[in-house]
């Protein structure tokens, strides 16, 4: 079932799915953990990240809006959902967050079809053995290194050197690790992008809560 709680009129990014099943309140969402969310935010910081993943370089980028290709990108930040009251996150630091507050933000909820009680179970162990750890501004570094020289080893470098503190989604790529790469070579080089994008077209991923 999937959970419609608004769609904005003027939306032109349409539903991420097919058929929609149900409609309803955020109060009908049945959470579970081991559901990734990711959503988004008007704060300039997140319109800044959201511009740097439009392309993986510098050069697509010019590419793509001389030639009016650029892409779009829905999110710019990712969580884990832990139960209908808890969520686990990456801001200054590993932290836990309202399950029920971040549903009335512009979000997409998806859920691993296939994941199993142990796998839940050892999600929710990596998650909280990780709280407190700090933010990751070396793969921030990384990142906008790769972006600006099309190297892919910048971010694969200083994201394997410091990677007791990381950015949101790779944070939840590391959760996952040896269940699902989210289609990404290596975690430090997804971003809410490639996840948002993997998880859309993945059969063995559905979307279970949405909000627009």
């Amino acid at each position: 079932m999937v959970y419609i709680a608004q769609v904005s009129r003027g939306c032109d990014d349409g539903f991420p799915f097919g058929e929609v099943k149900g409609m309803a309140g955020p109060e009908s969402y049945e959470a579970q953990a081991g559901d990734v969310f990711l959503c988004d935010s008007d704060r300039i910081g997140a319109k800044i990240v959201k511009f740097f993943m439009q392309s993986p370089t510098v050069y697509q980028q010019i590419w793509r809006f001389m030639t009016h290709t650029l892409q779009s990108v829905r999110y710019y930040h990712a969580g884990m959902i832990l139960s209908d009251t808890q969520m686990i996150e990456q801001q200054g630091k590993v932290q836990y967050g309202d399950t029920q507050k971040i549903l009335s933000r512009r979000i997409t909820i998806y859920r691993k079809k296939s994941l199993t009680t142990d796998q839940q179970a050892l999600l929710k162990e990596r998650a909280i053995a990780q709280l407190g750890q700090g933010y990751g501004v070396a793969e921030v570094i990384g990142h906008t290194l790769t972006w600006l020289t099309g190297i892919r080893y910048f971010i694969v470098l200083l994201g394997a050197l410091t990677r007791q503190n990381e950015i949101c989604v790779n944070r939840v790529v590391r959760w996952y690790n040896h269940i699902d790469a989210f289609g990404s070579k290596t975690i430090y080089e997804a971003t809410t992008k490639t996840v948002d994008e993997y998880c859309t077209i993945s059969p063995d991923w559905e979307i279970v809560y949405f909000n627009a």
